[in-house]
């Protein structure tokens, strides 16, 4: 809901703050005070479109902005735990600069917000029940068809799915015999070379230690002669000669060093320090050992190495930078020439799926139509009664629905043929006959003002519960009515007011005796200037104004029938 609205510098408006009611807002003035300028103002926040004439005399620019409930539903920009903050400012040049919580904004996406907030109901344009295409989606919800909608939905996107891979699989078996060629050459080339995830790493690896395997045998051995050449490991063939090997020395140490730590036990931390040294290079020896037996000069694995890299960065230029680019190449072309080898199977597999589901989908729509056209009867019934309340006693009121004809439809009943879509094969419509002998047509085509404003309270009162629009605003509801009717219109008003918040414009005090909020709209002369202001009235001025409303007096006499209007 709205919850505040600040304008400024818009036509006779100097500066204007307003705090709403989330039920029923009732503004009220003499003829001319300037209630549809604060209407047209909400307009403009919301994405009307208006013209530099707008911008007050001797001012540089207008503004609007409205602050919204954050319990609105608007999906669109997310939820938030903030107000939602709506401005928009227009230059006396004629520029429109549009703000969506401080954010910049084009007009469209201020419109199509504002399509989720208000629905103003007068001589505007900015009506949500104008739209056709809210016409179905709202008969849906009150017919709570969603359990039919959901399946025609599902067999809709099911059957584009199949008709997609069918459309594929014709464009694949267009291909030329050179390109099926190319394909089986391709996969039997992949298949029969067997790669692997991880192999061109590994043998990168090997050829390094096969390409080194001279300089790694010399140098290991060299190592393991400098650490225990004295032959003790069974290598033979050291350089070092008669020199001792540094695990040889280690030893004679350790066998000294023992000696003294039975002569002195203080040295027994050491001694066993020196031990465990020297038990650490006798096992790197040994490993260093083993290390250049398993060194081989194999001149043919280096050449089945390199030939196996060489064959991969070949496939590189081919088949993709990386061997898993490459498995997945194969698992492509595989599955091309699949669908090349097998296509009239799986075609005529598709064809078939494809007729069934149609006959579904035509089962379904046929009976997703009829349950429409059932609660459409249903609705039609309510709103008519609505409207005899509301004084059109003579109106007829009527929801269409029509399965859509169309010679390229895939829905083929009664030798025609439908269009089928994902909310089913109807176009939904509101229809309206305002007075005996008119004929029916669309709400939008209505030209009165007032009857407009009734028709889309009866709407709103039966379809409350499953329009999720949260204000509704009324201009010229009370155009052509008066006493009985004046009094049945506030109490739908009102009733309507528990379930979305409403703000009207009326000159009938039936109407607004109704208000949770009452706001007093006047023209004043300030400085030599007219101006247009607006204020919540208190209980006493809510009785002085709906005296004035009732006639103009505000006697005694008329100030006591006032009370009353306002206490029952």
């Amino acid at each position: 809901m709205i919850e505040a609205i600040s304008i400024r510098n818009i036509a006779l408006i100097d500066e204007l703050q307003l705090e709403l009611s989330p039920g029923l807002n009732i503004f009220t003035g003499e003829t001319g005070a300037g209630k549809s300028v604060i209407l047209k103002s909400i307009g403009l926040v919301l994405g009307e479109r208006t013209s530099a004439d707008i911008v007050r005399e001797g001012t540089n620019a207008a503004s609007v902005e409205i602050g919204v409930s954050p319990a609105t539903p608007l999906a669109s920009v997310g939820e938030t735990d903030d107000t939602l903050v709506l401005s928009r400012q227009i230059s006396s040049n004629g520029r429109s600069r549009c703000r969506i919580n401080g954010e910049l904004a084009n007009l469209k996406q201020l419109e199509e917000l504002g399509a989720l907030l208000v629905d103003i109901h007068g001589q505007h344009e900015h009506q949500s029940l104008f739209r056709t295409e809210t016409h179905l989606e709202l008969l849906d919800d009150f017919g709570e068809t969603e359990t039919e909608r959901q399946q025609v939905s599902k067999h809709y996107h099911h059957l584009l799915d199949l008709q997609r891979e069918l459309d594929t699989l014709l464009h694949t078996l267009k291909t030329s015999e050179r390109e099926k060629e190319l394909l089986q050459f391709e996969v039997k080339e992949l298949t029969s070379a067997k790669l692997q995830e991880g192999e061109e790493e590994k043998l990168t690896k090997e050829l390094s230690i096969l390409n080194n395997a001279e300089e790694l045998y010399e140098s290991s051995t060299l190592v393991y002669e400098q650490l225990d050449g004295d032959g003790q490991g069974g290598h033979v063939g050291s350089d070092i000669g008669s020199s001792l090997s540094v695990l040889q020395s280690l030893r004679d140490s350790a066998k000294t060093f023992s000696k003294l730590a039975e002569m002195d036990g203080s040295l027994t931390e050491l001694g066993e320090r020196l031990d465990s040294s020297l038990y650490e290079l006798e096992d790197i020896a040994s490993q260093i050992l083993d290390y250049t037996e398993t060194i081989e000069f194999n001149p043919a694995r280096l050449a089945e190495v390199t030939e196996r890299l060489d064959l991969i960065s070949k496939f590189k230029r081919r088949y993709g930078d990386t061997i898993s680019e490459m498995i997945e190449y194969q698992t492509d072309a595989e599955q091309k020439l699949e669908n090349l080898e097998l296509g009239s199977e799986k075609i005529d597999d598709l064809q078939l799926q494809i007729k069934g589901m149609k006959q579904e989908a035509k089962e379904l729509c046929v009976a997703l139509s009829e349950k429409r056209k059932k609660v459409a009867e249903k609705l039609s019934a309510l709103v008519e009664k609505e409207l005899q309340e509301l004084g059109m006693e003579k109106a007829e009121f009527h929801t269409s629905v029509e399965p859509q004809e169309d010679e390229n439809g895939i829905l083929r009943i009664n030798e025609k043929r439908y269009s089928f879509r994902e909310h089913g094969m109807d176009k939904v419509e509101f229809l309206i006959a305002p007075n005996v002998g008119s004929d029916l047509r669309p709400l939008a085509r209505i030209a009165s003002g007032g009857e407009i404003s009734r028709v889309m309270l009866a709407l709103k009162t039966v379809l409350v519960q499953v329009d999720s629009i949260p204000t509704v605003l009324f201009d010229e509801i009370d155009s052509g009515i008066g006493g009985k009717i004046a009094d049945v219109v506030g109490k739908k008003l009102k009733e309507l007011s528990q379930s979305a918040q409403v703000i009207c414009i009326t000159h009938l005090p039936q109407i607004a005796r109704f208000a949770d909020r009452h706001f007093l709209v006047e023209k004043d002369v300030v400085d030599e200037r007219t101006l247009i202001t607006a204020k919540p009235l208190s209980d006493a001025e809510r009785v002085t104004e709906i005296a004035r409303m009732h006639g103009g007096n505000e006697t005694e006499v008329g100030l006591a029938h006032a009370r009353e209007l306002l206490n029952t």
